[in-house]
Formats: structure tokens, sequence, C-alpha cells
């Protein structure tokens, strides 16, 4: 029994196995139709949209050219439920928080078609590297304060 256990210790020690840890699906909820579950694969069946930007961090100017779902393709598949009222989407919100607290907020008048068209992404890959958990990425934000890296959750508010 002693030499078994040695020669798995030893196997362990010589070939150790590294699990990557899938990240958190991102849960969808608030104000919406019906709340969504999606992991990085279910943002990969999102038409795909390309951006390019560059953000100044605490480390300087960022170049980023990033992959990933819309914003507002995700919220569109959950069914916005402001109501009906006129311009309803400009008195709500959106709140993005990362898996170690950090969040931000846009405004839906910010992503809507119809008002500011920001072409807000929940990136999977970028500057040619798929990530290990989405990040949501504002390209027309000049500070990368609303980069939020590890996205587990979208609420409509």
């Amino acid at each position: 029994m002693t030499n078994q256990v040695f020669a798995v210790a030893a196997f362990v020690m010589l070939f150790p196995v590294y699990a990557q840890a899938a990240s958190a699906p991102i849960a969808l909820t608030g104000l919406v139709a019906s709340s969504l579950h999606l992991s990085m694969a279910d943002l990969g069946e999102f038409p795909a949209t390309h951006i390019t930007a560059t953000q100044v961090s605490g480390r300087g100017p960022v170049p980023l050219d990033c992959t990933g779902a819309a914003l507002s393709a995700i919220i569109a598949k959950a069914g916005l439920n402001v109501g009906k009222g006129n311009n309803a989407k400009l008195a709500h919100s959106v709140v993005i928080t990362a898996d170690d607290g950090y969040g931000a907020a846009l405004s839906l008048g910010e992503i809507d078609a119809d008002y500011g068209n920001q072409n807000v992404i929940v990136a999977t890959q970028c500057n040619g590297k798929m990530l290990d958990a989405p990040r949501l990425v504002v390209p027309g934000d000049r500070h990368a304060g609303r980069a939020v890296n590890g996205v587990v959750s979208i609420e409509v508010k």
C-alpha cells in the first residue's frame, strides 16, 4: 500500500494536472421578460461585434481590439420590459458587476440605437487572445473606468 501511495504522489509531482476554471455564467436579471444565464460559449453564439479603441488607464493609454456580443443584443434576447411610456428606456439603466464586486452603470439610452447608439460589448476576445472571463468594453469612454473584467451580472433597472 505504501508503494502505491508513493507511486501516485510521484506521478502527481511529475505530471501536474492543471484544471482551467471556467468563468461563472453571467446572470441577466431585472426589467427583462426572462432572466438569462450566459456562459462564454453562449456569448459566442451572438453575432460577433468588433470594436477598436484606445482608453486611458492608470498605466497610460491602452489600445483595445476586442470582439464579443453587443450588450444591446444580449438585453434584447432577454426581452426588455421597461413599459410603453414615452421614451421609457431613457429612465432606466444597466448595472454590470464583476466577480470581484467592481461595477459600472450605463443608461439604456447610451446603447439604444435610437439614442446614444454606443457599440458597447461584452468581449470574449481582446488583442488576439481569448479572455478567461467576459469583459465589458465601452469604446466611447476615454478612460477605462467602466471596463468591467470578469462580468458575472447584468441587471436592468
